[in-house]
């Protein structure tokens, strides 16, 4: 390694850093944000050096034009990057100063990237979830303008007889919130048509479907987040992943539990859900068992659901790694 160059990446301009292996900066400069600016200060940087960055919204595009400059990328975890590289005084050069530093003593808190596929099954799984949210807003509209004129709100807009009763009442601001909500839905079907027929005979979602309660969107949600199994070394940094394990502090003999740690909020929603369909449809199954023993114990469905979900890591676990199908008396 004769080089290693931190880029704090941004909109409109990108301060990079580059450093040797000793960790003298050779170069520090900012630049416009454009194929053109990171060529250029790029260009007097070894082949096959690695260029480490946060990984962000708008990172991902970058990440492949890198690789494709014939450099190695590296993506950056913000909240372990700012955990290791706490400061008071927080400037961009700082920044890549810092990221470049990590990447060369190999400390960098690097975040897992998926390939390009991937990452399009995210965006198309993450935008079929944004329009459900906006149908459910339209339906919340609705029932809420009926209230407001006195009128009876409770009827079920996911039917026609429901949508019926609703336009019935002659209401431009219903009438309106009922054409945004058909044509939603409209793509919605659309979208999950789509997605069936690109990724719904992938061997992953097979098994992840022979689970009882798991969907095609359930089971898409998953399979996009997770990618591949095999990135897990063993069941609990699964569930940490999943953001269904309590985090621990240990110190001298006493040991605490605390709450749920933060982690990738998708794949925690998808794993809950799944979870209660599951113990809905599968009665006998011992997820369902232990959402019930979690029940007794703690008189709170939603927390009792948590404990099942993570009983529900350890099965996915193990039938994605073993490529086999759900099996209630295993």
């Amino acid at each position: 390694m004769e080089a290693v160059v931190g880029l704090a990446l941004h909109l409109k301009k990108t301060q990079g850093t580059v450093m040797d292996k000793e960790g003298i900066v050779l170069k520090a400069d900012r630049f416009e944000t454009t194929k053109e600016g990171v060529s250029k200060f790029l260009e007097s940087v070894p082949k096959g050096s690695i260029v480490a960055l946060e990984a962000l919204g708008f990172c991902w595009p970058w990440i492949d034009f890198i690789e494709e400059l014939g450099y190695v990328p590296k993506l950056a975890s913000p909240s372990k990057l700012k955990v290791i590289a706490d400061t008071r005084i927080k400037t961009d050069k700082i920044d890549s100063e810092t990221i470049a530093q990590l990447a060369r003593m190999g400390w960098l808190p690097e975040s897992y990237v998926p390939t390009k596929e991937f990452r399009r099954l995210r965006s198309l799984v993450r935008h079929r979830s944004g329009l459900v949210k906006i149908a459910t807003m339209c339906k919340n509209r609705t029932k809420a303008s009926l209230r407001k004129y006195g009128m009876n709100g409770d009827m079920n807009l996911k039917t026609a007889l429901g949508k019926k009763l609703a336009e019935s009442s002659g209401l431009l601001e219903v009438e309106q919130n009922l054409c945004v909500l058909e044509n939603v839905e409209e793509l919605i079907k659309q979208d999950e048509k789509m997605l069936e027929k690109q990724y719904g005979n992938e061997e992953a979602m097979q098994i992840l479907q022979s689970i009882p309660g798991f969907g095609l969107i359930n089971a898409l949600c998953i399979y996009a987040e997770v990618c591949n199994i095999e990135r897990f070394a063993s069941t609990d940094k699964f569930a940490h992943y999943c953001g269904l394990a309590p985090s621990t502090r240990q110190s001298g003999e006493n040991t605490y539990n605390g709450k749920m740690m933060k982690a990738n909020k998708w794949l925690k929603w998808a794993m809950i859900e799944a979870t209660w369909m599951h113990v809905f449809h599968c009665q006998g199954s011992r997820i369902t068992k232990a959402y019930k023993s979690a029940y007794r114990r703690k008189k709170n469905k939603n927390k009792a659901i948590v404990v099942a979900a993570r009983k529900m890591t350890n099965v996915i676990y193990h039938i994605w790694k073993n490529n086999e199908k759900f099996n209630i008396n295993a």
